[in-house]
């Protein structure tokens, strides 16, 4: 990064980027039992992303959408290396003149109403509670659809798994033992290897372009 700070971004970033969806879906289907403290609102500039401001009630949201149990290992810190994350692959896409099409962003808002278990009209309501507006969730859904391209255009999908690598995760595992043939799990255990290597390239790009993009971290909420 072109700042010593900026590298005190947390690289656990890396790993929830994968759940980025869920997040979203936490940060709306959580609203109405965890409403935002008023006193978090305010405009203040948390860190900045090669000259784009991140805002501490962006952090607070962040922080905020996360259950009780991923507070305890979390800490607001991480959540501004989330925010920070995001802002960055939302950048490169950006660069790689990606666009979503508004048919892609109402799928992805269709989608994302069945997994939130949501109806539209509760939706709103939980919006309104947060603050926000369908405007702005639709905003950052099709942030996520450009974030979602750039990953797909960066990072291969298939990968070559040999034999001998599937047999030795195979032998490690608990088939054996329990006398489930190689054969049996083979597709599963291949299709395991081929995800982790993914998740691997997915960060490690990630992690590529963290270390280009210009970042000040300002302050961290409290």
């Amino acid at each position: 990064m072109g700042n010593e700070q900026g590298k005190a971004v947390s690289a656990s970033a890396v790993i929830l980027f994968a759940v980025v969806a869920v997040a979203l879906i936490a940060f709306i289907g959580g609203c109405s039992s965890d409403k935002v403290n008023p006193e978090w609102k305010g405009r203040e500039v948390a860190a900045l992303v090669d000259g784009a401001n991140i805002y501490f009630d962006d952090v607070n949201d962040e922080y905020a959408a996360l259950t009780p149990e991923q507070r305890l290992n979390i800490t607001k810190s991480d959540a501004l290396s989330f925010v920070i994350e995001r802002e960055v692959l939302y950048q490169a896409a950006l660069k790689e003149k990606l666009a979503a099409t508004d048919e892609e962003v109402n799928q992805e808002y269709s989608y994302f109403l069945l997994t939130a278990n949501l109806t539209e009209a509760q939706l709103k309501e939980n919006l309104v509670a947060r603050n926000s507006s369908l405007e702005k969730l639709k905003v950052a859904l099709k942030k996520q659809v450009l974030i979602s391209k750039l990953l797909d255009k960066k990072v291969p999908v298939q990968f070559i798994v040999k034999r001998e690598e599937a047999e030795a995760a195979y032998n490690s595992s608990r088939f054996p033992s329990l006398g489930i043939p190689f054969e049996k799990v083979e597709k599963n255990i291949v299709d395991s290897i081929t995800a982790s290597r993914q998740r691997e390239q997915r960060a490690a790009y990630i992690e590529f372009l963290k270390d280009q993009a210009d970042v000040l971290i300002v302050a961290v909420p409290s």
